[in-house]
């Protein structure tokens, strides 16, 4: 028995001596998360895939928003062989066709429902969409500015900056060049991370 003490002993001035006794209690404070990104499909810049022009001698637009799109949700791989594959001019129902033919999800819309971007943007996945004259680009949510809101636009033909657009004038312009919008269900990029706590000395 008086061995068993000792070696009982003996083990606990070992892990005082180690310092395995927990020290006290550290003290954090937590931090408030930071205001939403926006927009909320913030690409890197220097992923903006720009225009390129194809063997018929015609814009890209089409195939590069949906390198930009693809590249936000993660699919870098599958955008650069997409690249690599389709290029010119392009309509809604070929480029589903393609999509179809690739097994790539998707959801779209014709009719310009708004509803349909202020979903793209609630699950962060942004779109693309038919937007100016005979041209395609990747809205990458809605921004809120000064009490209003915005549509955020990556323009491939101007990349490394983002266009906005009162909600109401984008939605009305929208429609007149056709109200087409796609989004592939993939999951988005993860958001910035944030010090969520910080230590109280």
């Amino acid at each position: 028995m008086k061995g068993f003490l000792r070696a009982f002993i003996a083990a606990g001035l070992l892990l005082f001596a180690t310092g395995c006794l927990p020290d006290r209690p550290v003290q954090v404070k937590p931090l408030p998360a930071p205001p939403a990104e926006q927009p909320v499909a913030n690409l890197p810049s220097q992923l903006h895939q720009r225009n390129w022009t194809g063997s018929l001698n015609q814009g890209s637009c089409v195939h590069a928003s949906l390198v930009n799109h693809l590249r936000w949700l993660n699919l870098y791989e599958l955008g650069e062989r997409w690249r690599a594959t389709y290029s010119d001019g392009e309509w809604d129902s070929r480029l589903r066709s393609r999509l179809d033919a690739a097994d790539i999800d998707y959801s779209y819309t014709v009719k310009a429902d708004p509803r349909f971007l202020d979903w793209a943007t609630a699950t962060r996945r942004g779109a693309i969409l038919w937007w100016k004259p005979a041209h395609c680009c990747t809205f990458v949510g809605w921004v809120n500015r000064d009490g209003r809101q915005y549509a955020a636009i990556l323009d491939n033909n101007y990349p490394g900056r983002f266009e906005l657009t009162p909600r109401e004038q984008f939605v009305r312009l929208w429609a007149g060049y056709g109200g087409f919008a796609l989004t592939v269900l993939e999951d988005p990029a993860s958001s910035l991370p944030y010090p969520s706590y910080e230590v109280i000395e």
